[in-house]
């Protein structure tokens, strides 16, 4: 009875106007907007406030003593791509003791033994050159490999390379060739963009979450990489011979360069090289034939490349939009290392780049970086974490600028003709040097 009196008192109709006032004071509430984009930058000026006295603090507090690691230590990291791999080994200070070249190390292309094999042959040249004996293994070895973006296949060649050749390494880590790209370059996130013999985009942002666009195979795409521009070619003479479809410009230099480089004089000799003989790395190398092309102005190699500069925009565009604030609203806005020898020809595809990223309005800015070293040492960086190896990584002498968009320095009227570029100027980007445009 008393809980039944309680209840009346709380909901009777005595206290129905307080609970009327109640509803209409929430009813009134304002909603708020908020902008992400200024809490981004008000953030970033409380930090700067604060970090002056967070210095004084950290001075002030007992330091730790931090383990040395002995420079016998040797840590290895292997750079894979579907045409060629680079191994560098490092000792447990960081420095760079040795360099070894080596063939295609795609386990999609060659197999799961196959790859164990030339991997495990890479790194016991390296041992060689370096006079370790051959019964002692590496501390650690990074693999970041062309194919390598799933964890089945991925545990499958880690564990084929343990029991096959114990004395190579004691431990790997490995990951896809577009991570250890972006771990040579850049410590906090950004993205990174492969236009080699194939193409792939990957973003890391600064929680580790991470997003990829591409790198399927020239079977599903592939776009904007060599093997694409060489095949665009080849596909544009044999339709426009056809009469299928007309080419959108003259063919009068493809088609001859085609008949030179694949060493046939009509298209039936051009088929075993795409069937019989195929082998991808062999039809991307046409792709240099047509940068020569571009070189010569033959309006259609032009043509091929302004593709190939917009499709690789779209990867950038892709992963962009799941890109946190905090890169964006960098200094020089989103980072993107540009790897692969098709950015070699960056002039030619820089319209149809360009004008893609303008007409889309996704990114405001961003800057185009280009690696001055090998990006084996993204994979030696990822080793020396695996097993708690310290040691500073100079991530801003690994890298350069080379082009640099801003929405504020284009027409909204008309096409990018001429796009500009930062020359000489260092203020874009904290300690990244800008060396201009050489290709």
């Amino acid at each position: 009875m008393l809980c039944i009196a309680n209840v009346i008192r709380k909901y009777g109709p005595k206290n129905q106007k307080k609970r009327d006032k109640k509803v209409k004071k929430r009813e009134k509430k304002p909603e708020t907007v908020v902008d992400e984009h200024q809490l981004r930058r008000d953030q970033r000026k409380q930090m700067k406030m604060t970090e002056p006295a967070k210095l004084v603090q950290e001075a002030a507090m007992p330091t730790q003593d931090k383990p040395q690691y002995s420079e016998d230590i040797r840590i290895g990291g292997i750079e894979g791509g579907g045409t060629h791999s680079t191994l560098v080994i490092l000792d447990g200070k960081g420095a760079r003791l040795i360099e070894v070249k080596g063939p295609n190390t795609n386990h999609w292309a060659i197999g799961i033994d196959e790859t164990a094999a030339r991997l495990s042959a890479m790194i016991e040249k390296g041992k060689q050159e370096l006079d370790i004996p051959e019964t002692v293994p590496l501390d650690c070895v990074g693999l970041t490999l062309s194919g390598c973006e799933e964890e089945t296949t991925n545990r499958q060649l880690i564990e084929t390379l343990l029991q096959k050749y114990p004395n190579s390494a004691k431990d790997y880590i490995i990951s896809s060739d577009t991570l250890g790209s972006l771990r040579t370059g850049l410590q906090s996130g950004g993205i990174v963009l492969i236009a080699g013999t194939g193409s792939n985009a990957l973003l890391i942002n600064p929680d580790g979450t991470t997003h990829g666009c591409g790198g399927w195979g020239h079977m599903m795409g592939d776009e904007g990489g060599a093997y694409w521009i060489a095949y665009r070619a080849c596909k544009y003479v044999f339709d426009d011979i056809d009469g299928f479809v007309e080419a959108p410009e003259p063919i009068s230099y493809v088609w001859p360069a085609m008949r030179n480089y694949f060493s046939v004089t009509d298209r039936n000799g051009i088929l075993p090289y795409l069937y019989a003989k195929f082998d991808k790395s062999t039809i991307a190398g046409f792709a240099k034939e047509v940068a020569d092309g571009c070189e010569k102005n033959d309006p259609l190699c032009l043509k091929i490349f302004e593709e190939a500069g917009q499709l690789l925009a779209k990867h950038i565009i892709a992963v962009s939009r799941k890109a946190h604030n905090d890169l964006k609203l960098a200094h020089g806005g989103l980072k993107v290392i540009c790897v692969g020898s098709v950015w070699k020809s960056w002039k030619f595809m820089k319209k149809g780049f360009v004008n893609e990223i303008h007409d889309r309005r996704v990114v405001d800015e961003l800057s185009l970086l280009r690696l001055t070293t090998t990006s084996a040492l993204g994979a030696c960086y990822l080793a020396a974490e695996k097993i708690d190896c310290p040691f500073v990584k100079p991530y801003d002498s690994n890298v350069e600028i080379f082009f640099h968009y801003k929405r504020d320095n284009y027409p909204e009227t008309q096409k990018i003709e001429h796009p500009i570029e930062l020359k000489n100027q260092t203020s874009v980007c904290n300690n990244v040097h800008e060396n201009g445009e050489s290709t």
